[in-house]
């Protein structure tokens, strides 16, 4: 009977060691694949932007792509019926996406700017291919290096022929002020401190499509911190406008300019618009509204172009 025992206790002793080893053995190749991965993602990643979506696999429906992010890769996926259009970096109708089959953006050529000891003659900068051409010729919207990578480092940072920096001992108010990234403060006052300016403005005719809209934002209960009701700007195309409408906001204290007079959609027409034709589109709009709307006190003397031409 002894001998029974001590036969299923060698026996139990045996499978608890075995099933001790077959867990530590899988833990440590759980933690070889997760090495593993780490260092792909780390490989996928190098010297990407962070900004920059791209494909892990080119199967499936051409719907799923990712970015490098501080925690990791981070997944989106187009809506259905939709795909990801890897050169325009955004959702598209799928009929239209013609690069499912490319995992990621084609790598732009750098130029060699920075280097222990210098590659080209002064005044000029290496291309990436090492051809040496003038500094001037960097960034000119113009390709002027054979791998045209001189218009690839055009970034505030990066351009060669950007401007120097801001020097704050030479750089004083009220002439000058220097702020590199646009958060620095004149005077350095605190953030809570600051007053927030803040415009409202719509683009277009005034009618029964939004009128409902403007009469709910500016309800009467929006006020600024002195207590006056807040205002806005309609910048007024003639087409389609109700200008009852309008004399009507222009008496509640809103301020009426011009938009255009015939609001063309084609952004050419703006860009190549002679004086005559501004002239017409711009004065004439101001003494249609001001016939219209009934608006008589001189007070339209603003005008936003079309397509910000």
């Amino acid at each position: 009977m002894m001998a029974g025992r001590t036969v299923t206790g060698w026996f139990l002793l045996f499978l608890a060691l075995s099933t001790v080893a077959a867990h530590r053995q899988k833990r440590q190749d759980d933690e070889g694949e997760g090495e593993d991965e780490s260092q792909s993602v780390d490989e996928l990643c190098k010297d990407r932007p962070p900004d920059e979506y791209f494909r892990l696999t080119t199967s499936g429906d051409c719907r799923d792509v990712v970015r490098c992010t501080k925690a990791g890769m981070k997944q989106i996926s187009c809506p259905s019926g939709l795909a990801f259009d890897i050169d325009k970096q955004t959702c598209d109708w799928k009929g239209k996406v013609t690069n499912c089959d490319k995992l990621d953006k084609p790598r732009k050529v750098l130029p060699i700017l920075k280097t222990d000891e210098p590659v080209c003659p002064e005044g000029k900068l290496s291309c990436g291919n090492g051809e040496c051409i003038e500094k001037e010729l960097f960034c000119n919207d113009k390709p002027d290096c054979a791998d045209e990578s001189d218009e690839n480092a055009c970034s505030v940072e990066t351009d060669p022929n950007r401007a120097p920096d801001c020097d704050p001992t030479q750089c004083i108010l009220p002439d000058c002020f220097c702020s590199a990234d646009g958060t620095r403060i004149p005077g350095n006052i605190e953030p809570n401190q600051v007053p927030q300016m803040i415009t409202i403005t719509f683009n277009g005719a005034v009618n029964v499509d939004n009128i409902d809209l403007y009469d709910e934002i500016f309800n009467g209960q929006r006020q600024n911190p002195n207590g006056c009701q807040i205002r806005g700007t309609f910048f007024m195309s003639h087409k389609y406008s109700n200008y009852a409408a309008v004399q009507e906001l222009h008496r509640k204290g809103h301020e009426i300019a011009v938009f255009s007079l015939t609001h063309k959609d084609d952004p050419k027409y703006w860009t190549g618009g002679s004086y005559d034709d501004w002239l017409a589109e711009m004065a004439g709009g101001r003494l249609i509204i001001e016939r219209f709307a009934n608006i008589t006190d001189g007070s339209i003397i603003g005008m936003r172009a079309p397509y910000l031409r």
